[in-house]
């Protein structure tokens, strides 16, 4: 007997995970492992590492490779996947997408492989989809004279709407969370005017164009204009809105869940479209996306049943009920229309579908220093008083040398 259980146990396939924000993600990741563990007992899911932010996770798994250490799966940001893949550390699921009858009928969107699609070979399916969205303090903006018929549509109305919150509540007006991971707001402010990061060729980057400019220049309006406080960060934003004293925060839909359980029955929030979208305006997919690593082809296998699980119907069902992430999975949206009813906040990043467009992740082995030098720059130009093109050219100079 002993030695049937000793065979049993053998028998097992053990899979390593690694996920992000497990501020987010502890409350998804355990519950569908319970699930997985009921309809697949031969395959165990073991999470070795949380990775405090998407940059943070692509370090690791760079590090890990140089160590012959990876974890088989592990849940990067979307415009992440693209350094893993050039550096052969990214496994294509093709074969198994292929083999797979009624891989389309089970619910799985063709155009959510795009953003994980690399030289015709797809390298992971979409997770967790954000989009950066407007969250409203109605009371607040009720004082203002408000109402959810009247919100900001355009900049010029959230840089009014932010004056009059401060002039009739002891509240600041706005927070665009410029500092979100992967350069993700940049992108939405220059996605938003049809605007690029580099030519059709990746060759020449183009932050100093007119859409460049005006991206860049839109950070400094925000403070010269909206009176954005300089000395804000997402912690002290985040808690300001949680607490009631910020009239609107421009972030991603991902924190919609614990805003909603951190404010309560406090105040009412609102959420809204990302200001200033027009025919033409395209806005960054966020968000993470499940990669397999290992190259074992018998863990492949296992691999590819826990990827179908998570990133299907049950998975998507489980994100969207406890993050504020679009489920990226066609059936489970149709089943959670009840939810929707209860809670029409989360319906919001579904009404953005018509402007999504990939994370944008530059060429080459130096995409996280970009990352870095991208984020300066707009330290530069949201917290202190350069001038915003001499800015741009030398930030152009440097990623120009990077890219290249």
């Amino acid at each position: 007997m002993v030695f049937a259980m000793c065979m049993t146990a053998a028998a097992k396939t053990q899979i390593i995970i690694e996920y992000p924000y497990p501020n987010l993600f502890d409350k998804v990741h355990p519950k569908l492992i319970d699930q997985f563990n009921k309809i697949e007992p031969d395959i165990e899911v073991k999470v070795r590492t949380k990775y405090q932010s998407y940059e943070d996770g692509t370090k690791k798994v760079l590090r890990a490779a140089m160590t012959n250490s990876l974890p088989d799966v592990s849940f990067q940001g979307i415009s992440r996947v693209r350094v893993l893949v050039e550096k052969g550390i990214a496994q294509p699921i093709d074969r198994f997408i292929n083999n797979e009858a009624g891989f389309s009928a089970a619910g799985f969107y063709d155009a959510m492989f795009q953003t994980c699609r690399f030289n015709n070979k797809v390298y992971g399916l979409p997770f967790a989809v954000s989009q950066p969205i407007a969250f409203y303090n109605m009371e607040l903006a009720r004082k203002a004279g408000y109402t959810e018929k009247n919100l900001p549509k355009t900049w010029a109305d959230v840089y009014e709407f932010a004056h009059k919150v401060e002039g009739a509540s002891n509240a600041n007006g706005f927070f665009y969370y410029w500092g979100e991971t992967g350069f993700w707001q940049l992108q939405a402010l220059l996605f938003a005017e049809g605007g690029s990061f580099m030519d059709s060729g990746e060759k020449n980057v183009l932050l100093t164009s007119p859409k460049g400019k005006q991206a860049f220049a839109r950070l400094r309006e925000m403070v010269t204009k909206g009176n954005m406080r300089k000395d804000y960060d997402w912690s002290s934003a985040k808690m300001d809105f949680y607490s009631g004293k910020l009239g609107l925060l421009i972030a991603s839909s991902s924190i919609l869940n614990n805003a909603q359980d951190a404010i309560g029955d406090r105040f009412t929030i609102k959420t809204s479209f990302f200001p200033q979208l027009h025919k033409g305006s395209k806005l960054p997919v966020g968000g993470n996306a499940a990669v397999m690593l290992t190259k074992d082809p018998e863990k492949q296998k296992a691999v590819w049943k826990f990827l179908k699980f998570w990133c299907g119907i049950e998975g998507a069902k489980v994100v969207a009920t406890n993050t504020g992430y679009m489920a990226p999975n066609k059936l489970a949206v149709a089943a959670l229309r009840d939810q929707f009813e209860k809670n029409p906040n989360a319906l919001t990043v579904y009404k953005h579908q018509p402007y999504m467009t990939g994370w944008y992740a530059f060429p080459g082995k130096n995409g996280l220093k970009i990352t870095e030098v991208l984020y300066s720059g707009m330290e530069k130009i949201v917290t202190t008083n350069a001038n915003v093109d001499a800015t741009i050219e030398e930030l152009n100079k440097r990623v120009q040398r990077l890219a290249n």
